[in-house]
């Protein structure tokens, strides 16, 4: 069975909080970690495409953001994981402004991946790039565990960078799995920043493929003036 939020699990719930900087002073805040509520979709689309596809790694090589095709493919990814009702938002409190967020998701062992049939042309190049890197580590045979969270982006706004808000948000993750019984969380992450995050909240790297070594299994793996080094996949 496809694995769903439990009905009874208020939305939005606030997972955690934390207090950083403020976006243009020293002053301290405190900002929440939150489920995304349905009347922000459109708004979270936005934020991803103005702060995720214009510097994701591989967003970047594959020119996503100026291919009309290959954007719609990914709205129309993210639309569709946004209704499983995981995303995380990160809010400072007193404002609306979409600080950061996690596109997320459970996936269990026996499900089809159901995004591969809205995937094509560059987009399908990227998941078979992700195939092949679970081909060779597979996160739920290797822990033992029939479902997992995983993501479709990580993204902090470009004005509250360096208040460590990444590794916060990935923090949340951690009682929102626990009150619904989910074991792991792991999958790839493609960028220094993010796998810096990760670090820092306690992710572990289980196995890391260079973007050369991607490169040299041939055209569909190959990411062209890509400036990150590797690609790790991650797990908690």
């Amino acid at each position: 069975m496809v694995w769903t939020r439990p009905p009874q699990s208020p939305v939005p719930t606030v997972w955690h909080t934390f207090k950083a900087k403020d976006s243009d002073c020293d002053r301290t805040v405190v900002y929440r970690v939150q489920d995304l509520t349905e009347d922000r979709y459109d708004d979270m689309i936005q934020h991803f495409l103005d702060h995720f596809i214009e510097e994701e790694p591989i967003s970047v090589s594959k020119g996503i953001s100026k291919d009309e095709s290959a954007r719609d493919e990914m709205i129309k990814l993210w639309r569709a994981a946004l209704k499983e009702q995981m995303t995380l938002v990160c809010y400072k409190e007193g404002s609306d402004e979409i600080i950061g967020a996690n596109i997320v998701v459970v996936r269990d062992s026996e499900e089809a991946y159901d995004d591969d049939a809205i995937l094509s042309g560059d987009q399908g190049d990227l998941r078979a790039i992700i195939n092949h890197v679970l081909s060779q580590f597979d996160p739920l045979k290797h822990y033992g565990v029939d479902q997992r969270l995983i993501a479709y982006g990580l993204t902090v706004n470009k004005r509250y960078r360096g208040r460590g808000v990444a590794t916060e948000i990935l923090k949340a993750r951690v009682p929102m799995c626990k009150a619904f019984g989910i074991k792991l969380a792991s999958h790839p992450f493609s960028a220094p920043g993010s796998q810096g995050a990760a670090r820092k909240a306690g992710y572990r790297t289980d196995y890391e493929i260079t973007y050369d070594e991607l490169a040299s299994m041939g055209p569909k793996y190959t990411l062209p003036g890509i400036q990150s080094k590797s690609l790790k996949v991650m797990s908690y």
